[in-house]
Order: C-alpha cells, then structure tokens, then sequence
C-alpha cells in the first residue's frame, strides 16, 4: 500500500449521531470517509467505550484538510429562509 493510500483514524466519538454529522460534512466538502466500528456503538452502547468508539477514517492525504472542515464553525446565512 502506498503513503498516500493509508487510511488512518481522523476522530473517535462515544456518541452515534456525532459520528454520523461529522462523517456528513466530511464528505459534504469533498473528503472521502467512512465509520468504523460503528454497529458496536449502536447496537451496544455499554461497550462502545471498550470497543475503542466509532471511528472516523479518512486517507491519510486528507487528515489537513479534514481538520480545518472539522474545526471549522459553519454559519449559516442571515438571509437564507428554511421553510
């Protein structure tokens, strides 16, 4: 495998939904992902912290740029109706 196909470990989280929002905006701003270990967190929550947590994997290529979506704070517009 090479350097640059590497898929590490971005984030761990305890909480699903957490997991699920930020592996949606990951993807959402062009960086592939995926969640590991997530059916362990959902189907048994009382080893999701033994189990190491739902992890968020991305290409090693990506960790830079999905940190500044990550620590990024999206604002939405003043202007923009949702109906």
């Amino acid at each position: 495998m090479k350097p640059e196909e590497e898929i590490v470990t971005f984030e761990t989280y305890y909480n699903p939904m957490l997991a699920e929002i930020m592996r949606a905006k990951l993807e959402a701003n062009g960086v592939p992902c995926f969640l590991a270990d997530e059916s362990l967190g959902v189907l048994y929550p009382v080893y999701n912290q033994g189990g190491g947590g739902i992890k968020l994997k991305v290409f090693a290529t990506d960790v830079e740029k999905a940190r500044e979506i990550a620590d990024r704070d999206d604002e939405i517009d003043d202007e923009t109706t949702y109906l």
